[in-house]
């Protein structure tokens, strides 16, 4: 999944949506989740990230802030996120989004 193209400086609600095809999971809430993100150089941007973090049914809203240690520079970025489903811990990812100006 690609989230697109983004400002540098920009922060913004990041929505990802997950199926468990063997139905047994229909809900994310209480899982824990957080979120990492890499820029081209393979350098964490932040870290395991919860803080603006929440799940609702089978989607992770996230608050993406692209100024967490001053503005990002332009660039190719991968985001990972992660919970937790029974005694699974589980990371979903790459998600790849770029920094633009427009």
């Amino acid at each position: 999944m690609a989230i697109g193209v983004l400002v540098p400086g920009t922060k913004e609600n990041i929505h990802v949506d997950y199926e468990d095809r063997s139905g047994l999971v229909t809900s994310l809430a209480g899982s824990g989740p957080s979120f990492t993100v890499k820029d081209e150089a393979n350098v964490n941007k932040v870290t395991d990230v919860t803080s603006g973090v929440s799940a609702s049914g089978m989607r992770i809203t996230l608050l993406l802030d692209t100024t967490v240690g001053g503005v990002w520079a332009e660039g190719d970025y991968r985001l990972f996120v992660k919970f937790t489903v029974g005694s699974q811990v589980i990371i979903k990812g790459p998600y790849y989004f770029q920094l633009r100006f427009i």
